[in-house]
């Protein structure tokens, strides 16, 4: 059920998974839609489930934004202004 999110797209979310014919919930989660299976080692480890699971429904909370796609990096201009070498306040 991942049409209710955009891919890339991060909420804060409820979700119910399935997994071997049983269904868990999973209560306020931050979740991201990567176009795969759900797998987040820490919370799944806590049910004993080494795999991805899949997602059966999903109950937005609220929705947090999209995951950053600039590769680049920010610029850094260095101070024109001048310290004092003995109290270090700038001139």
């Amino acid at each position: 059920m991942n049409s209710d999110v955009s891919l890339k797209e991060i909420v804060f979310c409820d979700l119910t998974i399935s997994y071997k014919n049983r269904t868990y919930e999973l209560n306020k989660l931050v979740y991201k839609n990567d176009g795969n299976m759900f797998y987040n080692k820490k919370v799944l480890s806590k049910l004993n489930i080494s795999e991805p699971v899949e997602i059966v429904g999903i109950n937005i909370i609220s929705r947090l934004g999209f995951e950053n796609q600039s590769k680049e990096f920010t610029e850094v201009k260095r101070s024109d202004e001048v310290r004092n070498k003995t109290t270090g306040a700038y001139e």
